[in-house]
């Protein structure tokens, strides 16, 4: 069981209870869902705080959920368990890591998901954002027609300048030259750097947030392909 006081794992975070759990599941080589759950009903300190025992539960759930616990092949019930590569990889990271990680799996756009999320997850955060900007550019390239020698800032500023072709006419002045600020500004800021020098990314929040961003951008890319295609 984990080392921790009943009321102690119900003010936890799921997540953050998750991995103390997964933690004692490979300590204990739990190997049945049911059965590791049925200790905390039958322990008598987290019997008396009924929360505590679905605290646990929920966090054993959590693990299934985002790929940590599987069920274990050939068993005739849905209780049997293993730790996954992923539920391993997780022991070794913070809690911030696992919760940036966790955002890029659950929500990238598709076409930056098949580009970085490799990346991300072998902890290159530098390429995973390189690449992320760089599907980005081409996209940009691509819807307004431009050349394969239109780049960088340049490329986004020819784009959805007014008038541009990936501008929309309809909206507002304030609000093209803000689209436009935000891909120039995202492109300077992020794609930019790692093209021309090593960018260490220490931070893995901030790295994930910056691909994020890349997927942002993307979807943002979708409606203007709609609205372009109308």
């Amino acid at each position: 069981m984990i080392a921790l006081a009943p009321q102690d794992a119900v003010e936890l975070p799921v997540d953050e209870l998750a991995l103390i759990v997964l933690q004692d599941i490979v300590k204990t080589n739990a190997w049945n869902s049911y059965n590791y759950c049925l200790h905390y009903t039958q322990d008598v300190t987290y019997r008396s705080h009924g929360q505590a025992v679905n605290a646990v539960a929920e966090a054993v759930d959590w693990l299934r959920a985002h790929g940590m616990l599987a069920t274990k092949p050939g068993e005739t019930s849905g209780n049997g368990i293993f730790v996954t590569r992923r539920g391993h990889q997780a022991l070794t990271q913070d809690i911030p890591a696992v919760r940036s990680i966790n955002r890029l799996q659950e929500n990238l756009h598709p076409l930056i998901e098949v580009k970085a999320r490799r990346q991300f997850l072998l902890g290159e955060y530098e390429n995973a954002i390189f690449v992320a900007m760089k599907a980005v550019e081409v996209r940009v390239r691509t819807l307004g027609g431009f050349p394969h020698d239109a780049i960088g800032v340049d490329l986004m500023t020819r784009a959805f300048k007014p008038g541009g072709p990936l501008a929309d006419s309809t909206t507002p002045g304030g609000e093209v030259e803000g689209t436009m600020a935000l891909f120039r500004g995202a492109y300077a800021v992020l794609r930019n750097p790692s093209g021309h020098r090593e960018v260490s990314f220490d931070d893995v929040t901030e790295a994930s947030e910056a691909v994020m961003t890349a997927s942002l951008l993307m979807r943002m890319l979708d409606k203007i392909e709609r609205r372009i295609n109308t």
